[in-house]
């Protein structure tokens, strides 16, 4: 494990073994049996189903080296710019502003219920006093 010191100082460990502990990319993992299979009645001679394994390996594995190693430090560059502007506008704008909503609305709901119970109480009341004489009797007794 390499061990790096976070914004705060405090080490964060990297796990150089397990690179995806949250399984974040399950759905990209492609081995050679995810994409060739050879039905029975349909095989090729060993050696060249041997080889082809041992190619698709080899080129899928150098070229993600390749482009990782081309494009893995701008982009996570440009994914750390994007989640700290995003972090940034959470801080600063999103929750004040969802702040403030709450604040207002509370004055609507307020409002809102005070006009609810004004109107519909007496109604509610009146309705209960006329169903509360009602009476059922029993045919049989």
């Amino acid at each position: 494990m390499a061990e790096t010191k976070s914004i705060h100082d405090e080490p964060v460990s990297l796990d150089m073994e397990d690179r995806d502990p949250n399984n974040l990319n399950q759905h990209v993992r492609v081995l050679y049996e995810d994409a060739f299979g050879e039905p029975e009645g349909s095989h090729s001679i060993p050696g060249v189903w041997g080889m082809s394994y041992k190619t698709f390996r080899g080129v899928k594995n150098c070229c993600y080296i390749v482009l990782s190693i081309l494009c893995g430090c701008p982009l996570a560059f440009c994914w750390a710019l994007e989640f700290a502007c995003v972090q940034c506008c959470h801080v600063w704008c999103v929750g004040p502003c969802i702040r403030l909503w709450n604040m207002n609305i509370y004055c609507l709901k307020s409002f809102w219920s005070s006009c609810v119970h004004c109107l519909c109480d007496p109604c509610y009341e009146a309705c209960g006093l006329c169903f509360s004489l009602i009476r059922v009797q029993n045919k049989n007794g």
